[in-house]
Protein backbone atom coordinates (compact mmCIF):
# COMPACT_ATOMS: atom_id res chain seq x y z
CA UNK A 1 0.00 0.00 0.00
CA UNK A 2 2.78 2.24 0.85
CA UNK A 3 4.20 1.78 -2.60
CA UNK A 4 0.80 3.02 -4.35
CA UNK A 5 -0.09 6.31 -1.94
CA UNK A 6 0.98 9.52 -3.17
CA UNK A 7 2.38 11.77 -0.43
CA UNK A 8 3.65 15.26 -0.30
CA UNK A 9 7.72 15.20 -0.38
CA UNK A 10 7.69 16.96 3.05
CA UNK A 11 6.39 13.99 4.44
CA UNK A 12 9.39 11.61 5.73
CA UNK A 13 9.66 7.71 3.95
CA UNK A 14 9.54 5.01 6.12
CA UNK A 15 12.10 1.91 5.27
CA UNK A 16 10.34 0.18 1.75
CA UNK A 17 10.17 -3.07 4.08
CA UNK A 18 9.00 -2.37 7.78
CA UNK A 19 9.76 -5.69 9.77
CA UNK A 20 12.69 -6.29 7.44
CA UNK A 21 15.98 -6.27 9.29
CA UNK A 22 17.76 -5.44 5.73
CA UNK A 23 15.36 -2.44 6.11
CA UNK A 24 17.25 -0.91 9.33
CA UNK A 25 15.73 0.68 12.16
CA UNK A 26 12.81 3.48 12.06
CA UNK A 27 13.42 6.89 13.31
CA UNK A 28 10.75 8.56 15.47
CA UNK A 29 9.54 10.52 12.60
CA UNK A 30 9.42 7.69 9.87
CA UNK A 31 7.41 5.31 12.61
CA UNK A 32 4.80 8.95 12.84
CA UNK A 33 4.34 8.45 8.89
CA UNK A 34 4.61 5.00 8.98
CA UNK A 35 1.95 4.77 11.66
CA UNK A 36 -0.30 7.30 11.17
CA UNK A 37 0.10 8.06 7.37
CA UNK A 38 0.46 4.36 6.11
CA UNK A 39 -0.94 1.63 8.56
CA UNK A 40 -4.04 3.07 8.61
CA UNK A 41 -4.85 2.59 5.06
CA UNK A 42 -3.64 -0.83 4.83
CA UNK A 43 -5.21 -2.26 8.35
CA UNK A 44 -8.77 -0.46 7.26
CA UNK A 45 -8.38 -2.42 4.00
CA UNK A 46 -7.34 -5.66 5.78
CA UNK A 47 -9.79 -5.38 8.84
CA UNK A 48 -11.91 -2.67 8.11
CA UNK A 49 -15.22 -4.65 6.54
CA UNK A 50 -15.11 -7.15 10.09
CA UNK A 51 -17.08 -4.76 11.90
CA UNK A 52 -20.63 -7.01 11.44
CA UNK A 53 -19.09 -10.15 11.15
CA UNK A 54 -20.43 -13.33 12.41
CA UNK A 55 -17.18 -14.44 13.25
CA UNK A 56 -15.19 -13.50 17.02
CA UNK A 57 -11.85 -13.60 15.32
CA UNK A 58 -12.57 -10.94 12.83
CA UNK A 59 -14.60 -8.75 14.62
CA UNK A 60 -11.57 -8.74 17.20
CA UNK A 61 -9.47 -7.14 13.95
CA UNK A 62 -11.88 -5.27 13.99
CA UNK A 63 -11.88 -3.97 17.20
CA UNK A 64 -8.04 -3.86 17.00
CA UNK A 65 -8.42 -1.38 14.18
CA UNK A 66 -10.60 1.29 16.13
CA UNK A 67 -8.52 1.17 18.96
CA UNK A 68 -5.56 1.48 17.37
CA UNK A 69 -7.16 3.99 14.83
CA UNK A 70 -7.63 6.06 18.47
CA UNK A 71 -3.90 5.67 18.81
CA UNK A 72 -3.26 7.64 15.52
CA UNK A 73 -5.90 10.19 16.42
CA UNK A 74 -4.02 10.66 19.56
CA UNK A 75 -0.63 11.22 18.36
CA UNK A 76 -1.88 13.58 15.32
CA UNK A 77 -3.39 15.77 17.79
CA UNK A 78 -0.41 15.78 19.90
CA UNK A 79 1.63 16.66 17.06
CA UNK A 80 -0.50 19.10 15.57
CA UNK A 81 1.67 22.38 14.55
CA UNK A 82 -1.31 24.23 16.77
CA UNK A 83 -3.08 23.40 19.28
CA UNK A 84 -6.31 24.34 21.06
CA UNK A 85 -8.03 23.32 24.30
CA UNK A 86 -10.43 21.81 22.57
CA UNK A 87 -7.68 19.38 20.90
CA UNK A 88 -5.85 18.91 23.59
CA UNK A 89 -9.32 17.83 25.49
CA UNK A 90 -9.68 15.38 22.59
CA UNK A 91 -5.88 14.35 22.61
CA UNK A 92 -6.80 13.02 26.17
CA UNK A 93 -10.19 11.41 25.27
CA UNK A 94 -8.53 9.72 22.28
CA UNK A 95 -5.42 8.82 25.00
CA UNK A 96 -7.58 7.49 27.56
CA UNK A 97 -9.94 5.61 25.34
CA UNK A 98 -6.85 3.81 23.16
CA UNK A 99 -5.24 2.92 26.86
CA UNK A 100 -8.87 1.81 27.74
CA UNK A 101 -9.37 -0.41 24.69
CA UNK A 102 -5.66 -1.89 25.14
CA UNK A 103 -6.39 -3.37 28.51
CA UNK A 104 -9.97 -4.58 27.50
CA UNK A 105 -8.91 -5.97 23.81
CA UNK A 106 -5.75 -7.99 25.72
CA UNK A 107 -6.87 -8.96 29.08
CA UNK A 108 -3.47 -9.25 31.47
CA UNK A 109 -1.77 -6.48 29.75
CA UNK A 110 -0.30 -3.52 31.53
CA UNK A 111 -0.18 -0.04 31.29
CA UNK A 112 3.72 0.87 30.75
CA UNK A 113 5.24 4.03 31.89
CA UNK A 114 5.79 5.85 28.86
CA UNK A 115 1.88 4.99 28.05
CA UNK A 116 0.92 6.01 31.61
CA UNK A 117 2.64 9.76 30.77
CA UNK A 118 1.15 9.74 27.30
CA UNK A 119 -2.23 10.43 29.74
CA UNK A 120 -0.38 13.71 31.09
CA UNK A 121 0.99 15.02 27.42
CA UNK A 122 -2.34 16.98 27.38
CA UNK A 123 -0.23 19.13 30.78
CA UNK A 124 2.63 19.46 28.51
CA UNK A 125 0.75 21.02 25.46
CA UNK A 126 -1.16 23.36 28.07
CA UNK A 127 2.01 24.58 29.54
CA UNK A 128 4.08 25.28 26.70
CA UNK A 129 1.96 25.14 23.07
CA UNK A 130 2.30 23.12 20.35
CA UNK A 131 5.12 20.09 20.49
CA UNK A 132 7.06 21.33 17.40
CA UNK A 133 8.40 24.37 19.24
CA UNK A 134 10.10 22.32 22.05
CA UNK A 135 10.23 18.76 21.14
CA UNK A 136 14.30 17.62 20.81
CA UNK A 137 14.31 16.82 16.80
CA UNK A 138 17.46 18.60 16.65
CA UNK A 139 18.97 17.25 19.63
CA UNK A 140 17.57 12.96 18.37
CA UNK A 141 18.57 13.60 14.73
CA UNK A 142 22.34 14.02 16.00
CA UNK A 143 22.36 11.36 18.62
CA UNK A 144 21.03 9.35 15.53
CA UNK A 145 24.41 10.36 13.01
CA UNK A 146 26.73 9.95 16.32
CA UNK A 147 25.61 5.89 16.47
CA UNK A 148 26.46 5.71 13.17
CA UNK A 149 30.08 6.43 13.65
CA UNK A 150 31.93 3.20 14.60
CA UNK A 151 33.50 3.38 18.12
CA UNK A 152 34.72 -0.48 18.97
CA UNK A 153 32.05 0.25 21.94
CA UNK A 154 34.36 2.34 23.52
CA UNK A 155 33.42 5.63 25.02
CA UNK A 156 35.74 8.78 24.29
Amino acid sequence: DMGRRPMPSYVGRPPSHPGDAAGGKFTADQWKTFCTQHLPFTLTRLWGHFGNSPHASERRKYDMLQNFLRLVSAVILATAKTVTPASIQEYESEIHAYLSGLLRLYPGAQIESYQHMAMHFGDLLRRWGPVHAWRCFAFERYNGVLQQIPNNNKFG
